[in-house]
């Protein structure tokens, strides 16, 4: 009795809901491209930071001397020599 719908409602599936599923995926891969820029500029954001950590640090700074310095001393790795 309704065997003339299916060929309708597989039209309208295919023409719908398989963009809507490649409109997510592209919208995915635009994200996943986005989030992997953004963590690079994090790594070298907080390479630059260490750097500037060391430098400091060898030219005599106490960052033990401030709450910011603390933060820097408490954000650092177990491996950092503070001595």
């Amino acid at each position: 009795m309704v065997e003339w719908l299916l060929p309708s409602i597989l039209t309208w599936y295919r023409e719908n809901i398989m963009t809507d599923r490649e409109e997510r995926l592209e919208t995915l891969r635009i994200i996943q491209e986005r989030l992997e820029e953004a963590e690079r500029v994090v790594h070298d954001f907080r390479e630059r930071k260490w750097d500037l950590v060391r430098e400091l640090k060898e030219d005599g700074h106490d960052f033990t001397a401030t709450t910011e310095g603390m933060d820097i001393v408490l954000s650092s790795s177990p491996s950092f020599n503070w001595s």
